[in-house]
């Protein structure tokens, strides 16, 4: 059995082997950076590459670029970047989903979090947010939960006023949506999008009722009135949300305790040197004691976070952990 500790300890290793000769004859970086975001547009994973790319690129003294590259849930692209060079110039835009949620529920992902990657850091947390349009009929989760049991018990047909949208198959949202469903008895139906950005997109478009995603991706719509939101899912409320209630003060006995949140981080692939990991993670740490960064990391609903690469390893072993034994415990199993 491999314990935290044990866990974390081969995440850092990842990062520990000896660079390659190249390295020695030019500095790090001397041509343009990519980070790699394996969802669409619009979500929490783009949001914050987008925002960190222009003050990173100027830290680092070379241009970074945004690549989206999109599928799986970010299954595809977090392939793509474990089997790139190990040279600091390809990286992964990590987020739970990434390094958590779909490894932990499919173990045939095409991808190990722990011996594919040097973790860099943590870039920012936000708590999962249950959003639905405005002509849905529930105005928090408590009558949703009413309306879900009602239909169960009538044995009606319920059409699409179930259905609920997610950045992906494996996606913090999924797994979250179908924990409620197994704790409270609940249905609804999920609908996979490419990311947060496209089921937001559906969502507006009233071609979905529901969503469920990091605060980030509608935290603008429900502030303009556009959309609105039925809970989110950590032990506080979000700042910028105040008036959205947590799961766990709605008064179900199945959610106490309930403290789930997305994050985004930095990772390179395994065996990249251990010069560079630790360039990048004070680079980072730069970009994000930025005023103006922080700023914008703010309103979107994520909270800034500056960590090591050990912190950051650490943080995974322990969502896998936790994760692994939900899954296991609810006989989830998902495909990717």
């Amino acid at each position: 059995m491999i314990t935290r500790r044990r866990f974390s300890a081969r995440l850092l290793a990842a990062a520990g082997v000896a660079a390659a000769p190249a390295f020695a004859s030019e500095p790090y970086p001397s041509r343009p950076v990519r980070l790699v975001v394996g969802l669409a547009p619009g979500g929490i994973a783009d949001q914050t590459a987008r925002i960190i790319a222009p003050k990173l690129a100027e830290v680092l003294g070379q241009q970074v670029v945004v690549e989206n590259r999109t599928g799986a849930g970010g299954a595809i692209a977090t392939r793509a970047v474990a089997g790139s060079a190990p040279d600091g110039y390809t990286l992964l835009v990590a987020f739970d989903g990434t390094h958590v949620t779909i490894p932990a529920s499919n173990p045939a992902a095409g991808f190990d979090p722990v011996a594919d990657f040097a973790p860099i850091g943590k870039i920012v947390d936000a708590p999962v947010l249950v959003t639905a349009h405005p002509s849905f009929p529930a105005n928090d989760f408590r009558e949703f939960v009413q309306l879900s049991r009602r239909l169960l018990s009538s044995g009606g047909s319920a059409g699409r006023l179930f259905d609920y949208g997610t950045a992906g198959v494996g996606s913090t949202g999924h797994l979250t949506m179908e924990l409620l469903k197994l704790r409270l008895n609940l249905f609804a139906v999920h609908i996979p999008y490419r990311g947060g950005g496209d089921a937001r997109a559906q969502l507006l478009g009233r071609q979905i009722p529901l969503m469920l995603a990091a605060v980030p991706t509608t935290s603008g719509d429900i502030r303009a009135g556009t959309l609105k939101g039925l809970a989110v899912t950590s032990a506080r409320r979000s700042p910028v949300l105040p008036t959205v209630p947590t799961l766990s003060e709605l008064g179900f006995a199945e959610l106490r305790g309930l403290d789930i949140n997305s994050w985004v981080g930095l990772a390179a692939p395994a065996r990249t040197p251990v010069a560079v990991v630790e360039r990048l993670n004070s680079a980072l740490h730069q970009v994000l004691a930025a005023d103006d960064v922080q700023q914008r990391l703010v309103q979107t609903g994520s909270v800034p976070v500056r960590s090591s690469p050990a912190a950051f390893a650490t943080q995974i072993a322990g969502d896998l952990e936790r994760w692994r034994k939900v899954i296991a415990e609810s006989h989830l199993r998902l495909d990717v």
